[in-house]
């Protein structure tokens, strides 16, 4: 009875040393985007500002505010493409945009001033992945664990499946939009 009690025990606290491991783990690539992950990723970066911003600009364009997603922006004739648009120009990239249809009406200037971004010159399109909105501190909405979990790690995947398929698709520039959560009224 002893020996097996003490399986028990040893078992247990086997088990919640690894697991405590584990969450160590993920918790630390689920605080924040750091310089670190960028080194593999080599995002260009941006930012709204501000969450409600960001909000009204999908309102204003008769969508909703889609973060963990990306969209394509022809630069040159300003014009932000619908997902069978972008999937045209580049096919290669159909499993990283959104698929979600809006009518974005935006200047070169509007949307270089909207994600705070510096466009290289004779560049064509730009990729622009709207990262999970993070707090002052940097770290991620949701980050603290509990029922989102499971969504923070599938944007974080998503982030770097597209960062890793742009990267083969040298001729368009990809940024990654913070967004803060300045301005954020939970409902």
């Amino acid at each position: 009875m002893i020996k097996h009690l003490l399986k028990l025990a040893f078992t247990a606290l086997l088990f919640s040393h690894t697991s405590s491991f584990a969450e160590i783990q993920i918790a630390e690539e689920m605080i924040r985007f750091t310089d670190k992950a960028n080194k593999i990723e080599q995002w260009r970066r941006g930012t709204t500002k501000r969450f409600d911003t960001f909000e009204q600009f999908f309102l204003n364009a008769g969508g909703y505010a889609s973060y963990q997603t990306g969209y394509l922006f022809d630069i040159r004739n300003a014009h932000w493409l619908s997902y069978e648009e972008a999937i045209k120009v580049a096919p290669n990239l159909k499993s990283v945009l959104n698929s979600e249809q809006l009518n974005v009406n935006i200047t070169r200037e509007e949307l270089l001033a909207f994600t705070n971004i510096q466009v290289p010159a004779n560049t064509h399109y730009v990729y622009l992945y709207f990262d999970t909105p993070t707090a002052k501190d940097g770290s991620y909405l949701y980050s603290e664990g509990g029922a989102f979990t499971d969504s923070l790690i599938k944007s974080i995947k998503r982030r770097k499946n597209a960062a890793l398929t742009l990267q083969k698709h040298a001729t368009i520039p990809w940024y990654l939009i913070e967004i803060p959560l300045i301005g954020f009224n939970p409902q």
